[in-house]
Parts: C-alpha cells; structure tokens; sequence
C-alpha cells in the first residue's frame, strides 16, 4: 500500500500578501484499512517565501486547530475526536518563526478506524453493514487552521480553514476477526470508554462519568510483575484493552500470529515486541525491530518510533527514523541526551 500525498497546497493570497500561509504537505497512510485499523498521517508546514513567516506554536488534535473527518458516498461525514483534557482549558496562543525555505512538523498521529468504542455508532453501523456486500469507499478530510502573522505577534483575523481531502477504502475484515473485535467491544466494561465532550460538535473525548484522567490499570506481566498497558501501547488504542488484552508476551504473540496483514496487526506486533524485550531483554528483538522499521512505510514509523522511546537499547537501533518531531519533542530529547 503506497503512502498517500494528499494535496501539497500554496496559499497565497493577492490580495493579501503581507500575510503569507506556508504550504503544508499532508501524509497519509495505508490507503487501504479494515476495521479496527490504526490511520496514520503526518503534517509539515513549509515556509516557501523570501521572509520569515510565524504560525502556531501547537496545533492542538483535542480542538479546532486540525479537524479529521470522514466523509461517505452519501456525503454523510463524521468527525474522529482524539483525546483531550477533561476540564476546560485555555489555550494560549504563541506563534513561531519558520525562516525561508524551512519546515516544520506540526502534527504526528494516529487514530483507529472506528475506535472501539465507537462500533455500535450510527455511521459506523452502516459502513460495517455495507461492507458485508463490498469494499466501502470514504473520503479523509483534514482541516487546518491556519494563523499566520509577520512577526510575533498571532493575528487571529489572518486566520485561514485550509481542508485537504483525499479518498480512503475500506474492505472487510475476516469474519473471525470481526468477532473478535465485537467480542472486545462487548467485554469493554463502557466505563472504561471515553465519551465525546460536550455540545452537539465535540472536539474531543474525555474520560466517562466526571473522571479527571483515564484509570491505570496493571494488565501486563513482565518479570512476574503486573504492569500497565499504557508502557507498550497508545492509550487511546482498544484493539486490545484492558480487560481483553493478553496478559503476556507469548499470548500477544498468539494474537498477532491470528490475524490478518494489517495495521491493526502491526499495532499488537510492536506491543508484542517491546512486552517481550521489556521481559526476556533477547536482543534479538532488537534486530527484529530494526529490520521491520527499515521496510516500514515512513509515515506509519514516524508514529510508531515514538513508543520506543523509553525502552533503552530499542530506542538507540530505531532512532534514526525519528526524524519527525514536534518542537517541544525535539527539547524533550535534547535534555534526556537522546538526541544532539
């Protein structure tokens, strides 16, 4: 499946030119998904004007500055919300210097198509109910709010909505997997779901029942303790959790070794792996880490590299690939010496 190049686009505006927009180059990846599979996408903002130009320090996923949505053939469209904080926040606006002819990374994610928690919804319902019949064809639609500004200073008034689209299908997952998928969806005790947040157009999911934060729960042996999931895998991934994931390395790897070729799988293979580094310490796990990244499409590594990041040896053969960093990601690095 070859990596998508959604639209690389050039605003800049005639009428409007003390304010320049930089372009961004929006990725995405597989182009091809099953249900219960991880999306995986990357954007870059690249300054291709003679002067600097500023534009948001953060592009926060959990609010309208970069909004994913899918769209049908009946032009029905949802919203994908990652997760956010749970109480009211305000976000500071800081803007940041791009000079002539650099880029930077504004976002590096990953959201599952559906989320577990969202199997049963309307718009989903009907998906996985078409795709008894045929694959399923959907468009990716990704929104960026744009504020630019000549120095310092944000100008909320040059605020632009800049939407890339591109299309996306979706074929049927074995039989036996969907089982499995509904099997963790009704063994899911619902509050360990997150629930959208407030109004009738959410910008993100917070924990269930007033909850301040989303419970740590100690599911996963290594070394004859039990700790938790959260060490080896995203949090916002279900496809398992707790209490359907294997409490060992071995059952991760019967699992992985179940299911079809898919991100889905790719998902509990990398939790297999760095569960078993993290309880055997075979370093021939590493290699088998290494060569798996080395073939691995760029857009889906540049998310997953950053799960290794904590895991000693492992992070040092993998991280070459860690390439696209947020700001404050690449300061994170430096002062842990993992990076120049």
């Amino acid at each position: 499946m070859s990596t998508l190049l959604l639209l690389l686009m050039t605003l800049i505006l005639q009428s409007d030119t003390e304010f320049p927009h930089p372009e961004y180059v929006v990725k995405c990846y597989p182009e091809m998904i099953m249900p219960g599979d991880s999306l995986y996408f990357t954007i870059v903002a690249k300054n291709s004007h003679v002067d600097s130009i500023y534009i948001m320090d953060h592009f926060y996923l959990f609010t309208n500055d970069i909004q994913i949505r899918l769209r049908d053939s009946d032009n029905q469209t949802l919203r994908l919300l990652f997760a956010g904080p749970p109480i009211e926040a305000d976000f500071f606006l800081r803007v940041a210097e791009v000079k002539s002819g650099d880029t930077r990374v504004i976002a590096v994610a990953t959201i599952n198509v559906p989320p577990l928690e969202d199997l049963k919804e309307p718009f989903w319902e009907k998906q996985l109910q078409n795709l008894s019949e045929s694959e399923v064809a959907l468009f990716l639609c990704i929104t960026i709010a744009s504020i630019v500004a000549t120095d310092e200073t944000p100008k909320y008034d040059k605020r632009k909505l800049l939407t890339f689209e591109t299309p996306l299908m979706m074929k049927p997952r074995p039989e036996k997997e969907m089982t499995l998928i509904r099997k963790w969806y009704d063994e899911t005790p619902k509050e360990l779901f997150p629930v959208p947040y407030r109004g009738k157009e959410p910008t993100r999911k917070v924990p269930s029942g007033g909850r301040s934060h989303f419970p740590v729960i100690e599911n996963i042996i290594v070394k004859g303790e039990k700790v938790t999931q959260l060490q080896f895998m995203r949090s916002d991934n279900r496809y398992p959790g707790h209490p359907n994931a294997p409490e060992t390395w071995q059952g991760w790897k019967e699992l992985e070794e179940s299911l079809t070729p898919s991100t889905m799988r790719d998902e509990i293979r990398l939790a297999r792996i760095l569960i078993q580094y993290s309880d055997t310490e075979d370093d021939t796990l590493i290699k088998e880490l290494k060569d798996w990244f080395t073939d691995m499409n760029e857009v889906q590594r540049s998310v997953l590299v950053k799960r290794t990041r904590n895991k000693g040896k492992m992070y040092d053969a993998v991280k070459k690939f860690d390439t696209a960093l947020l700001e404050w990601e690449r300061e994170y690095l430096r002062n842990l010496g993992l990076i120049e």
